[in-house]
């Protein structure tokens, strides 16, 4: 993978130890016009995933191929394929230059540069659509 080829280049030029992992998780709202269908929580070493109350009660939007079972909570160390497909090819210009801003402002490992990616260019999708929403 390009991210992790990048992320073994790294080094901190005040040769301090990495930041400690994230203690608080980054929590994304997957939303249908108003209503939200499920979370995405980044906990620092995984993913989940879980549909909301709304979604369970609801029948006009059906689960998503990659997660079938409504009332199953969704565990991943890799960022599910549904969500990976929100981050553009990291060769374009202004993912290049995202990254490496990234890169220089902190250091970071691949769970929070996807994080980063998501906040800053997975809002949307071409491919479905729902938004996903960092929480304030």
């Amino acid at each position: 993978m390009k991210i992790k080829a990048w992320f073994d280049s790294l080094v901190r030029s005040d040769n301090a130890p990495p930041a400690p992992p994230n203690t608080h998780p980054i929590v994304f709202f997957l939303m249908y016009k108003n209503d939200t269908i499920g979370t995405l929580n980044f906990t620092g070493a995984h993913w989940v995933f879980t549909y909301s109350d709304w979604f369970k009660q609801q029948s006009n939007v059906k689960p998503f191929a990659n997660f079938p079972d409504i009332h199953r909570e969704y565990i991943s160390e890799d960022l599910p394929p549904f969500f990976e497909s929100r981050i553009p090819g990291l060769s374009q210009p202004q993912v290049e230059t995202f990254l490496q801003m990234l890169k220089t402002n902190n250091p970071v490992n691949e769970g929070e540069t996807k994080v980063a990616l998501l906040k800053e260019f997975g809002r949307r999708s071409i491919t479905n659509p729902f938004e996903l929403q960092p929480a304030v």
